[in-house]
């Protein structure tokens, strides 16, 4: 009998403490959930010469994660797809695009 009730009250001590540490878990995701957005956003901006950083149209300068997305882009004027966290003025791209606004210059030789 007496074991019986040791081991039931261990049961107890132990089924307590894992739902006390995935209590903790899911605060600490939430926490981070606000640091870094959840939904890729769209931002346009000019990339640094370097990759690392993104200067946006509204003088903004946002640090990039993964700048080897951005190679062959560099100064060029872009519209890139990314995850944001604002706590560490970050970005990680997804998606680049070339900027519609960016001027595409062509030249044709029509013989007559």
């Amino acid at each position: 009998m007496k074991t019986s009730t040791v081991a039931a009250f261990a049961v107890v001590l132990l089924i307590s403490g894992a739902a006390f540490a995935q209590e903790k878990t899911s605060a600490a995701q939430t926490n981070n959930a606000t640091a870094a957005s959840t939904k890729p956003l769209t931002v346009a901006g000019q990339v640094s010469n370097d990759r690392k950083t993104l200067v946006t149209d509204i003088d903004s300068e946002w640090s990039v994660s993964n700048p080897e997305t951005l190679k062959g882009y560099e100064g060029r004027r872009v519209t890139v797809k990314c995850y944001v966290n604002t706590e560490k003025n970050r970005i990680q791209v997804l998606a680049v695009k070339k900027d519609a606004t960016e001027a595409a210059y062509s030249a044709r030789f029509d013989r007559r």
